[in-house]
């Protein structure tokens, strides 16, 4: 091997590894842009999964937050959400996109309830999540 193949060799392999580094960045990047905080109720097959998405394990007040509730083999038809700020933005394939947010100091104890209604196997049944709030301080 010469020394310009030499020098080529080198020179395409500092490309490779700065393309690989970008990738991996990028990557990290949007996994934790998109991380979400996950809330979970079981009861036999059925499932529901709350899915907070922001970079924090809480909420906080006067700030929209994206949440999505994930159901698994539950009739979509028969969910109902509620909670203080929560608006419905989209529901469909068994799973519901909603947006919180919770006017300051408006609760109690700085955690909030959501409470669901559903059916499964033709039973009612209720589930309460408990979010922890912040205030933007």
């Amino acid at each position: 091997m010469n020394l310009k193949t030499f020098k080529l060799s080198i020179a395409i392999f500092l490309v490779l590894v700065g393309f690989f580094i970008t990738i991996v960045k990028s990557l990290i990047f949007n996994e934790a842009k998109t991380k979400s905080s996950t809330y979970v109720y079981e009861n036999g097959n059925s499932k529901v999964e709350l899915k907070i998405l922001n970079e924090h394990d809480y909420l906080v007040y006067d700030t929209p937050t994206q949440a999505d509730f994930i159901f698994t083999n539950i009739n979509p038809q028969t969910i109902s959400i509620y909670g203080t700020g929560i608006k419905i933005l989209n529901c469909e394939n068994n799973s519901a996109q909603t947006e919180i947010n919770v006017p300051n100091r408006s609760l109690k104890n700085d955690t909030l309830p959501i409470t669901l209604n559903f059916e499964v196997n033709g039973s009612k049944t209720t589930t309460q999540f408990k979010i922890p709030i912040k205030s933007k301080d």
